[in-house]
Formats: C-alpha cells, sequence, structure tokens
C-alpha cells in the first residue's frame, strides 16, 4: 500500500503524544542544501576548474584561442537554451534576468579565467570577490523573490486542479488600480475558450466573487489567446453623478454622447450617429438602433432623460419623444427637450406612417450634395427618436419600415421595452436594432434578445432584476467589442439639474431643418411644444400638475371643435348612466309585437295580387306597360363629371390632411363619389381608391374599414 506524504492523528490514544510525520522533510533539506550551497560551489570549486583549463590551453596558443573560442560559444548556447526553458516554465521577468545574468556571468568568469588563469593573487581576488557577490544575490533571491513566486505559482495550480484549468495556461496579469484585474490565458493542447467560459462560475467560487464578475475575450487572429477580466469590486454601488454637459454647444457629430461610467473607471461613451469627427477611441461607420430592455424599476427612464438632457445641449439634432404610457411622469422634467412631443397612440402611428416621405426627402437631400449618410455640417439635424414603453406600438409595418431606412438618412432609434419577445415587439423589428443595452432582468439569459451572441459569450448576464437600477451591459453604437461583457450604470442625476441643462441649451441647439419639418406637414405645424419644464413648485404642497401649454390650435380644428373635442363629447355619452325599467321595457315589448301581428292579419296586397298563393303563377305584364327604375342617387343636374369628383375628392382629402386628421371612412366621402355621372359610381370609386394607395396617398389603417391619411394629394410630385 503507498504511503502518505504526511499525517496527523486525528483521534490519540491516552498516554500518547499527537505525532507529525512528514515524508518531505529530507528532500527538502537536501534542495535547499542544492539552492543555497550551489553558487557557492560554483565560486569555490570552479576556481580550480578554471585554472585547470588555463594550465591545459596556456602550453599552445592554437589550443588557447580555440579552447577560449568554444568556452565563449559554450556560454552563449546555455543562455539561450536557458531563456527557452523559463518560456516554457512561465518564469516572470525578474526570474528571466537572474537566470541570464547568472549564465552570462558564469562565461564571462570561465572563459577570462582560461585565458589569464587564476593563479595570481589579483586574479583571484577578482574570481573570489565577484563570485561572493553572486552568490550572496542567488541565495538572497531564492529566501525572497521565489517565495512570492511560488505563492501565486501554487494559487494557479490548485486553480487547475481543482476546476480543471490544467490546458489553459496563466501567462502574465495586471491589475489597474481599481478593482479589475486582467490576465491572459492561453488554450494549450486544442483547448477552447468555450471549455474555459463554462468554468468560469467555478473559476468565481474558487476565487470569492460575485456572479458576472468575471468576463473573457478572444483574439479574432488566435482563438487561443484568451483574456480574461475579473472585477474583484463594485465601484458603482455609491453611483456617479451626471457630471453636467460634456460639449456645450458643439454639433451632435463632435464627440461620443457619456450615458454612465464602467465598473473599472472608464466612461460609457456612445456614438449613435456614425461618424464623429473626434470619435474618443469608438468604432466608427453605421448607425446602430438599440432595444433598452430592463424589468419596471430597472433605469431605463432615467438612463434615456440623462441621454435626452446631453443631446439637447449640442446644435445639429432634433428629439423626438414618443411616451404613450407616463409621458409627463416619465419626461416631464425633460419636455422642454423634445422637439416634437407625442403622446398618443394614434399619432405615434402616424408618425411612423410619415416617416416614409420624410427620410425619402432627406435622402433626396444627401444624395443631391454627393453624401451617401448623415454628416455634421450637412444642412440636416440628425434624428435623435425615443421610444419609450415601445410595447404599445412596437409593430406593424410603418415602425418596421423606419429602422430599416432611416439609418442613412441621419436618425436613430431606441426601442425601450420591459421584455423583447416576440409578442412584445415583431421580431424582424428586433433583428433591425443591431446595438443594445440590457438593463436588470428577471431572467439574465433573457439578455440574448438584445446583446450580441459575442457579448452573451463572454459572460454577460444582467440577472440582478430592479436590485441595481441603472446597472447596464451596452454593446454595439460604437462601443469596442472588448466592453460589451463589461458592467455600466448610468449617471444619476436630480430632475431639477437635468431641466436646468434642457433649459440652457435652448440657447444653442439648432431648429429642425426645413427639409424634415416640410416633410412631416402637419404633425410638425400641429405639434405640442414646450418650453418650460413641468416640475412641481419647490416648499409647496403636492398639487396636480398644470397643464401643459399646448401648441396653437389649427384655425380648420377651431371651426369644427377639433377630434379631441368629438372624442370627449362620445366618452361622456359612453359613461352616462340610464336606468333601465325592465317592466316597462316588456310592457312596450308586447304591444309592438300585437300591432305587427295586426298588421299581418290584414291583406298586404290588396287588388291585383289578391287572393296570391303559392301554386298560382303570376302572368306576365302586358306590353307598352310603365316599368319600375330606381332613382338616380342625386338629380341630374348635381351630378360631377369624373374629372370634377376626382378633384373634389382630392380636394377633400387636402383639407383633411392641412388640419391633422389622421384617417378616413369610405362613407365619409360617398357624399361625393356618388354623384359622378356613370352608371357604376361604386366601381369609379374603388378604381380612384386603388390609384390613392398605389401612389402612397393613403394607405389601409390597422382599423377594419378605415384609412389612414399618408400624404398631402395636392402637394407638389404627389
Amino acid at each position: 500500500m503507498g504511503r502518505r506524504n504526511s499525517y496527523r492523528t486525528s483521534r490519540p490514544r491516552r498516554g500518547r503524544r499527537e505525532v507529525d510525520v512528514n515524508l518531505e522533510d529530507g528532500p527538502q533539506e537536501r534542495r535547499n542544501l542544492i539552492k543555497y550551497g550551489g553558487p557557492w560551489a560554483v565560486t569555490l570549486g570552479g576556481s580550480f576548474v578554471v585554472e585547470g583549463l588555463h594550465l591545459v590551453a596556456a602550453t599552445n596558443p592554437v589550443t588557447s584561442s580555440i579552447t577560449t573560442l568554444a568556452l565563449a560559444a559554450t556560454g552563449y548556447g546555455l543562455t539561450q537554451f536557458m531563456q527557452k526553458l523559463d518560456v516554457r516554465a512561465k518564469a516572470d521577468r525578474d526570474t528571466r534576468i537572474l537566470h541570464a545574468v547568472n549564465c552570462g556571468a558564469v562565461t564571462a568568469g570561465v572563459t577570462l579565467g582560461t585565458v589569464i588563469g587564476v593563479d595570481t593573487a589579483a586574479t583571484a581576488g577578482s574570481w573570489l570577490l565577484a563570485g561572493t557577490g553572486m552568490s550572496i544575490a542567488n541565495n538572497l533571491w531564492s529566501a525572497f523573490g521565489k517565495a512570492k513566486e511560488g505563492k501565486g505559482t501554487s494559487k494557479w495550480s490548485k486553480l487547475e486542479s481543482q476546476i480543471g484549468l490544467a490546458q489553459h495556461e496563466l501567462k502574465e496579469a495586471e491589475s489597474n488600480g481599481r478593482g479589475t484585474v486582467t490576465a491572459k490565458v492561453e488554450a494549450k493542447d486544442g483547448a477552447t475558450a468555450d471549455e474555459l467560459a463554462r468554468k468560469i462560475p467555478a473559476l468565481a467560487s474558487a476565487l470569492k466573487v460575485g456572479a458576472g464578475r468575471i468576463t473573457h475575450t478572444v483574439n479574432d487572429d488566435d482563438v487561443s489567446d484568451i483574456t480574461v477580466r475579473v472585477q474583484v469590486a463594485d465601484l458603482l454601488k455609491e453611483g456617479v453623478r451626471w457630471p453636467g454637459p460634456s460639449a456645450f454647444g458643439s454639433s451632435f457629430g463632435d464627440t461620443p454622447v457619456p450615458l454612465g461610467r464602467y465598473e473599472d473607471g472608464e466612461d460609457l461613451l456612445l456614438n449613435l450617429c456614425g461618424v464623429l469627427r473626434d470619435p474618443k477611441g469608438l468604432e466608427t461607420g453605421n448607425v446602430e438602433h438599440a432595444v433598452a430592455q430592463g424589468v419596471n424599476g430597472a433605469g431605463k427612464t432615467a438612463g434615456n432623460a440623462v441621454l435626452v438632457a446631453e443631446a439637447s445641449t449640442r446644435s445639429e439634432v432634433s428629439i423626438v419623444l414618443l411616451d404613450c404610457a407616463k409621458p409627463d411622469q416619465d419626461y416631464g422634467h425633460i419636455r422642454h427637450a423634445a422637439d416634437m412631443w407625442i403622446t398618443e397612440e394614434r399619432d405615434v402611428k402616424r408618425f411612423f406612417k410619415q416617416m416614409g416621405p420624410v427620410i425619402k426627402a432627406r435622402a433626396a437631400y444627401l444624395a443631391a450634395k454627393g453624401l451617401a449618410r448623415w454628416e455634421p455640417g450637412c444642412g440636416l439635424n440628425f434624428l435623435l427618436i425615443i421610444c419609450e414603453e415601445a410595447a404599445d406600438y412596437a409593430d406593424g409595418d410603418a415602425y418596421a419600415k423606419v429602422l430599416r431606412t432611416i439609418r442613412a438618412a441621419g436618425g436613430w432609434v431606441e426601442t425601450s421595452i420591459q421584455r423583447a419577445t416576440h409578442d412584445q415587439m415583431d421580431t424582424t423589428a428586433r433583428s433591425n436594432h443591431p446595438a443594445g443595452m440590457a438593463y436588470g432582468l428577471a431572467d439574465g439569459a433573457e439578455a440574448a434578445y438584445v446583446l450580441p451572441p459575442e457579448a452573451i459569450e463572454a459572460g454577460a448576464f444582467p440577472g440582478w432584476g430592479n436590485r441595481k437600477p441603472g446597472y447596464l451591459y451596452a454593446a454595439g453604437m460604437g462601443i469596442p467589442q472588448e466592453r460589451w461583457a463589461v458592467t455600466a450604470r448610468t449617471y444619476f442625476a436630480d430632475r431639477d439639474t437635468l431641466a436646468a441643462a434642457v433649459t440652457a441649451g435652448m440657447n444653442v441647439r439648432t431648429p429642425l431643418d426645413s427639409v424634415t419639418a416640410d416633410a412631416l406637414g402637419p404633425l410638425w405645424t400641429n405639434r405640442t411644444s414646450f418650453t418650460t419644464p413641468l416640475l412641481a413648485s419647490s416648499g409647496a404642497a403636492p398639487v396636480a400638475p398644470p397643464a401643459p401649454p399646448q401648441a396653437e390650435v389649427p384655425a380648420a380644428a377651431e371651426e369644427t371643435g377639433g377630434r379631441d373635442d368629438l372624442d370627449e363629447e362620445m366618452a361622456d355619452e359612453d359613461e352616462e348612466d340610464v336606468e333601465v325599467d325592465e317592466e316597462m321595457l316588456a310592457k312596450e315589448t308586447e304591444e309592438m309585437l300585437e300591432m305587427l301581428q295586426d298588421l299581418l292579419n290584414e291583406d298586404p296586397e290588396p287588388g291585383a295580387y289578391e287572393g296570391l298563393t303559392i301554386e298560382k303563377e303570376i302572368e306576365p305584364p302586358a306590353d307598352g306597360a310603365p316599368t319600375f327604375s330606381l332613382p338616380s342617387p342625386v338629380e341630374e343636374d348635381q351630378q360631377l363629371s369624373p374629372d370634377d369628383c376626382r378633384a373634389a375628392i382630392l380636394g377633400r382629402l387636402h383639407e383633411w390632411f392641412a388640419a391633422g386628421k389622421a384617417s378616413f371612412e369610405p362613407k365619409e366621402l360617398s357624399g361625393l363619389w356618388l354623384r359622378v355621372a356613370l352608371k357604376e359610381p361604386r366601381s369609379w370609386w374603388n378604381r380612384l381608391r386603388s390609384e390613392l394607395l398605389g401612389t402612397g396617398v393613403i394607405e389601409d389603417s390597422e382599423t377594419y374599414g378605415e384609412y389612414d391619411i399618408v400624404r398631402d394629394p395636392l402637394a407638389e410630385g404627389s
């Protein structure tokens, strides 16, 4: 039976001492003797060997020269061989230097001693003095330097044996002084980064760090070259206050937008417009729309508020805020940052439909300037579109089309949603968001809906729910790939600070360009705009928020009372309580049935049809008898020619579009198309309707039986 290296009796018998037995004592003593006595043996015993070589070689000049060259070559070869051994043994830099110095000193001493000998007092004294210094230096290194090396090596060796990291060699590690340790790991003998990733939970447990604190990235050119990043401390617990506008008054295309800070102390920067004059280390290229996903309370809205406030202090950018859930509560304090503030679902859907002509007009403008995409100074404002609580409207062809086409025309869309699953947003639309911001999730695996596979494979797992507001992983938007799995946290700022920054930014912001404003049409002219924030009065008791200042109401809307007034009246009628007397209702129903029965009992067809039965045939009318014909819908003097009727219908659509009417039913135009002087007015109307659909003047609405008015049919180019 094999013996253990050491043991301790766990329950000693009475009268006997507990005994420690260590079978390594003998070999350890021998190793120490060699380690500490070896340098002195070389110093003392080497002198005799060198003197013997000198006596042999000194008898013949040729022999002396050859011996000297051979010793020098041998020393050089030994030095190179030792360096290769150090590399394979993963020796640290100090150890490699020590070995190189030892080999060089021994080679020089042996070579010089062979040439001049050590038989004089001067040469013997020089040999002993140099050898004593080298021996003492080696002894000190063995006592102190090796102890430190052995501690680190044993730690990694322990991990190798415990969790199976023998094929992943630790090459070098360094700390940034802010709680982050980065280590280079080499995968050997066919080992892969995936195998290392599967062992990260065990590695985190062995190193006593939290889940998600260990991530890894792989060199694209060498998959065996792996970088492991360990965050040993959370420096974001206290949060980081928003430092204020980073580039007040500059163009939106000058520098990145700072959103927060990474856990290693670096700033979280976003390149939203793709092209930046000073990218500050971010990648440049395409605009990448983003999905911001996180549970309720994860901090998405607070992060968006910082983003909007930062953008509102720059030029060449226009902000569109879409929020149908609780706009005043979410963004009331920065509502004056929005060039367009849309809070009704029907208006949001109309906005996405109208963005088709807007994108077309902006693209034509950029093409005329010879530009393939938006650039700072091109004359158009970059469009920053924030879609809050997008589950209410993140569907439909118009929404998906905007995501596909607005990129080159100068626009970025952020879709904020709690769960980016197929039942909350269209999967095709989700795929058109190349970037993602994963805030806290109930199930960290759901981050795969918004983060690229590379971030998930590197260890991104935001499974903290709403326990860490503002924490997130961000990928895309120009962020280098090695930062995709690094935890960050958005800046925090009180509502008054953000409101003040937006108010100051109103002096430097660029008004929306005429190309975009004209293409938006009534959506722009009838928009709701603000010049002040919505904030509670300081020191006052909580009161209902004041009514937001509304945009001027068009004259057409004032005359008709407006669509909102009509909706209000209908709502009031629907909500009115009507008491029903069941007994009276039954009595009236009985009387009605009796009256109908009396009518049926009377002869309904007197005269020629009196006594008519099913068996009796009806005689055909005599020749020349008058025939009955249905009257025309309108009198002949009121009929219109097809051209005049078409002009009247287009004029009516023009009036509706200018007044801000979003949709209509065909029966609203029946008073016109029934007047066309043709036998089949309905067929004529169907052809005209198909033409309007084909030219994009109207579109099928999501409400059955309605059509949306997309653009003015009398506008130039329609």
